[in-house]
């Protein structure tokens, strides 16, 4: 059926170089509908009209291959009300994500309600679709832009102890930006990244809680903040958010696989920032989390490292988070994707730091994300809270910090070095049950061990 509807003309591949822009714009026969999606994140690569109230669009990705996690973000309007069938055509890919609207593009819901039936294999998908005069967005997860989270970090950057600034550019020009958020002169450190892929929109949503919970005004951010300094990169890959990449930057390279050459210039600003928080001083850099987005909620870790510092964190911070919320299913996965060049297996193996891949399911409610994710850092302050202190050493000058900046360690293969601390016993923690996953590789669902 699908076949016939959508014609040869529509079936290719993702190698088809007309197919790799997203943004397209399209008005029916009779001039009564029009669909784009010339926005940021949108991704529409053809429209065709079938007959008068049904249309194709076809979805392609950046480049070939490519995980499937098809990206898909257009806008309708109709000159009169009426419904319409759109059949979503997936080169290279599947349907991922269940369809969110919105009226504004700021306000969604989800709107699985539209999808009247898909293929077997999940490369076509039937829509019906209401529409009007008024401008109905519809896509894969809300759309979260640069645009957006930079106003966000901009008010975080009234806060007197919030500062910003851009530590890079991307492929195309666009900044790479850093948020700081400390109030010591001297201070450990947590760095955290966010949307290294563009569509992993709850990592992102994730991402803004866990750090508003670290900017807030509570007793223990107080605490925290004296004591350690966040460093954020909210949005890796620029290029890739605004084009509506399924999952790479402007170059086609996945950045959460160039975490061994650093052949990109997203991932390079990125190394060298958390490259001089390691060699800053001894044991600064305390903490890496990298926040992503797959089927469920799961938190990814490599294996094993008794060498890795701090001992025995993520045991004790995945057990202070099951403990917080024992109604919540922590599910924890201890050597995934151990053979690729992820940022998580770089930061282990290189700088000797735990390193935390944290995914939010596509689906999760996102008012259950904000309330884990504010949980989640509440968790992770309080635990590096507990570590013995720093003694400080004699302050540095100004010059010496500069040159410090200037001259980066360009071997990134040196052995990391045995920790010389860890976190104390909690007995708070009483061993709850966290669930033991094994992922194949990205993309594929979890599968209980």
């Amino acid at each position: 059926m699908y076949a016939a509807l959508f014609g040869s003309t529509l079936i290719g591949t993702a190698a088809d170089t007309d197919l790799r822009r997203g943004d397209a714009d399209f008005r029916s026969r009779n001039g009564d509908v029009s669909i784009t999606s010339a926005f940021p994140g949108g991704r529409m690569n053809r429209c065709t009209q079938i007959n008068d109230d049904t249309f194709a669009i076809t979805i392609a990705p950046e480049s070939d291959p490519i995980n499937d996690s098809a990206w898909y973000a257009f806008r309708i309007e109709s000159q009169r009300k009426q419904t319409i069938r759109v059949l979503l055509h997936y080169v290279g890919g599947s349907h991922r994500y269940e369809p969110k609207i919105s009226r504004d593009g700021e306000t969604w819901q989800s709107a699985t309600e539209l999808i009247s039936s898909a293929s077997n294999s999940g490369q076509d998908v039937e829509m019906r679709i209401p529409v009007d005069a008024e401008p109905l967005w519809i896509a894969g997860q809300e759309l979260l832009s640069t645009d957006e989270i930079s106003q966000w970090s901009n008010q975080l950057t009234r806060l007197p102890y919030v500062a910003k600034k851009r530590i890079g550019r991307s492929v195309q020009g666009r900044d790479v930006e850093q948020l700081t958020i400390t109030q010591s002169d001297d201070p450990d450190y947590v760095y955290l990244i966010a949307r290294q892929h563009p569509p992993e929109v709850t990592g992102a949503i994730g991402m803004v809680h866990f750090v508003d919970a670290l900017a807030s005004d509570s007793e223990i951010a107080q605490r925290f903040r004296k004591r350690f300094a966040a460093l954020v990169v909210p949005t890796v890959n620029p290029d890739g958010v605004h084009h509506g990449h399924w999952r790479c930057n402007a170059n086609g390279v996945d950045l959460n696989r160039d975490w061994s050459h650093f052949t990109q210039p997203e991932t390079q600003a990125v190394r060298e920032q958390l490259l001089h928080c390691r060699r800053s001083g001894e044991d600064r850099l305390c903490l890496f989390v990298d926040f992503h987005s797959t089927y469920d909620d799961v938190f990814y870790i490599p294996a094993p490292n008794d060498r890795v510092f701090p001992a025995g964190f993520t045991r004790q911070w995945f057990a202070a988070i099951q403990n917080r919320f024992p109604r919540y299913d922590v599910a924890v996965d201890d050597n995934h994707n151990a053979h690729r060049s992820t940022s998580k297996a770089w930061v282990d193996r290189t700088l000797g730091v735990t390193a935390v891949t944290y995914e939010f399911g596509d689906e999760t409610d996102r008012d259950t994300i904000q309330r884990v994710a504010t949980g989640a850092a509440e968790e992770m302050m309080r635990l590096l809270l507990e570590l013995p202190e720093r003694k400080s050493p004699e302050r540095k000058s100004h010059e010496q910090r500069s040159r410090e900046k200037g001259s980066l360690l360009a071997n990134q293969q040196t052995a990391p070095p045995t920790p010389r601390r860890q976190l104390p016993s909690q007995p708070r923690n009483q061993n709850p049950e966290i669930r033991l996953v094994s992922g194949v590789s990205d993309g594929e669902p979890a599968v209980v061990r």
